[in-house]
């Protein structure tokens, strides 16, 4: 075993030699971070930012984008009212009473308006049948005065004084008031016109109907038409439901 000796020394000395320079490395120069107050022109890389925490917005997993149809909506959308049935196309009675007593409660003004229409046409007739009782009694009274003018000229002796030229046969008497009635006759008629319009514009049923689904009462076979253009009415037949319903509206609103 002392004949091996020697050859292990040289060994054991090189590998001391070689832990001693990892044991004791020679500092490295570090070079000084630049002053924060004194910037200068050349970059250098910041240890500090680097070892700051990132926002949490950065460390979050990006959100997937929501799918509008998860998203609130607003009141208004939500609780839009279903479309009512177009009342142009409404010409039966039970479906034009539905949509009166619909728009009567959806619109505040709709009585209103309604309660001032009869008003103005009763006092409209009323103002046409004191002018035409009017006219009937100036008649009376302008025959009555051209008899008695008469009377007096006989009692002063004056058989052949002829009596005031203004006095009015009784055919003369009709062709006037057949006149005045004519005219009150036009003016209802602009009277309904109007009112038509009016009715039309608040919704009312019958009173806007499709010209389309409106036939002639002179259709003998009606069955043909109805069958190419779905329901249809008569000219009389819508006439008569109009007159129905303002009699309900009248019910409904007169004072």
């Amino acid at each position: 075993m002392s004949g091996d000796q020697p050859a292990s020394t040289p060994d054991l000395q090189a590998i001391l030699a070689t832990l001693s320079q990892f044991t004791n490395p020679a500092p490295t120069p570090v070079a000084a971070p630049p002053v924060a107050s004194e910037p200068s022109s050349t970059n250098y890389y910041d240890v500090s930012q680097a070892l700051l925490p990132e926002p949490a917005s950065q460390l979050l997993p990006a959100s997937k984008p929501q799918d509008p149809r998860l998203r609130p909506q607003s009141r208004a959308a939500t609780a839009s009212p279903k479309p009512m049935i177009d009342p142009a196309t409404i010409i039966t009675w039970q479906e034009g009473l539905r949509c009166l007593t619909k728009i009567a409660a959806q619109n505040a003004q709709f009585a209103v308006v309604i309660r001032g229409m009869i008003d103005d046409q009763k006092k409209h007739e009323l103002r046409w049948y004191a002018d035409r009782q009017a006219l009937k009694h100036l008649q009376v009274t302008h025959s009555s005065a051209s008899a008695q003018a008469q009377s007096i000229l006989q009692s002063l002796g004056s058989a052949g004084g002829r009596a005031p030229t203004g006095k009015q046969t009784q055919s003369e008497k009709d062709d006037e008031l057949a006149d005045f009635d004519r005219k009150i006759y036009a003016a209802q008629v602009s009277m309904e016109a109007a009112m038509t319009g009016q009715l039309k514009g608040l919704g009312v049923p019958f009173f806007g109907t499709r010209s389309e689904m409106v036939v002639p009462d002179v259709e003998q076979d009606l069955s043909a038409v109805r069958s190419v253009s779905g329901l249809t009415i008569t000219e009389s037949e819508l006439l008569a439901l109009r007159r129905k319903i303002v009699g309900h509206l009248e019910d409904l609103y007169r004072d």
